[in-house]
């Protein structure tokens, strides 16, 4: 056993000098290993954090283009105007473009290290879709720890001169559908995709927004020469400027029975139901009541039955014009809406649809709409222009329009018709009122190559 163990020790001592040098061996390589990871840790997080940067500078450029459009839609400067915030006082204010067509420089911290810097150009007039419009752009520089990001947006507003699109019969900012036996004579418009199902029928063009299309199922078709192209620019429709009517109007001529000082003759006046406080006008029955005036201004109007809301005769020209104010402005729910079911029609004894125009204020917060179901005038048609940017149009069965349909949404169903007439042309919002809505959103280089704020986008 003595002699086992003394051999044990012995070879023990032999391989000594063989330990220490595997040992730092397996130290270095553990050590690179360790450099490596923690180089690819900090290379990682670097990245990680450019990332982060480069994120928060687009977000900043964004909000660049958000305070120049909203700065521009507050205060309207004109074509050749800008929006600028005053070096003394703080308040922005309305300044003359700079020599190249180009807002001066403007720019805003947000803090943290970051901030932008933005150029809005002057106002370019633009003739699409039937529509003049007049467009601006926006260059925005989003600016966090010295990473850079560039922005273009395209912005454009309706004038208003004429307030329908020249040429479509109906024109629908969302999406719109025609399905049955529907029938368009004249073009149909859309933001969105345009679907025509079963036998439904289009005499005209139909166009679907910028990088939509027109989908066509069953027997559906689009005739006339129309083509099916989408739009170069979104349809834009001016919100509805009803001026003062909302309490400079005719309201007063309506009465039950009617006087001399409430001249707006009814039949049946015991199923005409007005409230002038609440400005709620209701038809039922065989009711009918003829508008005179020029300007009436409700919260709601309803037609029912048989009942007849009548355009007098107006041999000398001249437009009716029916706003239908918003929800906020009338009690909320409920209001801001008008329908026309059943029987119920407004027939108008003129044979120009510009002498009725029916404008509906609309709602962000309020569903609003113009509902025609069953309903037809004494030709079988309502001769009118039918206005709604912010509101739904339902039109069913059968329903034939004769001038033009503008709104948010339009759904046509049945056998409803809207058949364009060339004296829509004429109508125009009159409204200074231009508000500027996203159209073309480009990434530009993180430095424009020359002196043009726009170039490199």
């Amino acid at each position: 056993m003595r002699r086992l163990a003394e051999s044990l020790r012995s070879r023990l001592r032999d391989q000594g000098g063989f330990a220490l040098p595997t040992s730092l061996a397996v130290l270095i390589v553990v050590g690179g290993l360790a450099t490596v990871t923690a180089r690819a840790a900090i290379g990682g997080e670097s990245q990680s954090l450019r990332d982060r940067h480069v994120k928060m500078a687009l977000s900043a450029a964004n909000a660049g283009l958000s305070a120049a459009m909203y700065r521009t839609n507050l205060l309207q400067p004109g074509a050749v105007q800008c929006v600028v915030q005053s070096t003394t006082t703080g308040a922005f204010v309305l300044s003359a473009l700079e020599a190249d067509g180009w807002c001066r420089e403007q720019g805003e911290d947000l803090g943290e290290g970051a901030s932008f810097t933005m150029r809005v150009s002057g106002a370019v007039p633009l003739h699409v879709n039937g529509q003049a419009l007049t467009q601006r752009s926006i260059v925005s520089t989003g600016i966090v720890n010295g990473v850079r990001r560039r922005l273009l947006l395209k912005t454009n507003a309706a004038t208003g001169e004429p307030i329908f699109p020249n040429g479509y019969a109906a024109v629908s900012l969302d999406p719109v559908t025609v399905s049955n036996s529907a029938q368009i004579t004249g073009g149909i418009g859309s933001n969105g995709n345009v679907y025509l199902r079963n036998s439904a029928q289009v005499c005209g063009n139909a166009t679907p927004g910028p990088g939509k299309v027109v989908e066509i199922r069953n027997s559906a078709s689009v005739v006339c020469a129309g083509n099916t192209l989408p739009a170069q620019e979104s349809f834009n429709l001016q919100p509805v400027d009803q001026g003062n009517a909302r309490t400079v109007n005719d309201n007063s001529r309506i009465g039950n029975p009617p006087s001399s000082t409430q001249p707006d003759p009814c039949s049946d006046c015991g199923s005409v139901s007005w409230n002038p406080t609440t400005r709620r006008l209701r038809l039922s029955n065989s009711a009918t009541l003829t508008l005179g005036g020029n300007v009436y201004s409700f919260c709601r109007l309803d037609i029912e039955n048989t009942a007849q809301l009548k355009i007098a005769a107006r041999p000398f020209g001249g437009a009716v014009r029916v706003y239908i104010d918003a929800p906020e402005a009338c009690g909320g729910a409920g209001t801001g809406s008008v329908s026309v079911r059943n029987t119920g029609t407004i027939v108008n004894l003129n044979p120009d649809p510009t002498t009725m125009q029916l404008y509906l204020v609309g709602s962000a917060t309020y569903p609003t709409s113009a509902t025609f179901e069953n309903s037809a005038g004494l030709s079988g048609e309502l001769v009118m222009a039918l206005y709604a940017p912010s509101s739904t149009v339902r039109l069913q069965n059968s329903v034939h329009i004769t001038g033009a349909v503008a709104a948010k949404q339009v759904e046509i169903q049945n056998s409803a018709r809207i058949t364009w007439h060339e004296s829509i042309g004429e109508i125009t919002s009159g409204s200074p009122v231009r508000l500027f809505k996203p159209e073309h959103y480009i990434e530009c280089t993180a430095v424009p190559p020359t002196a043009a704020p726009n170039s490199g986008c």
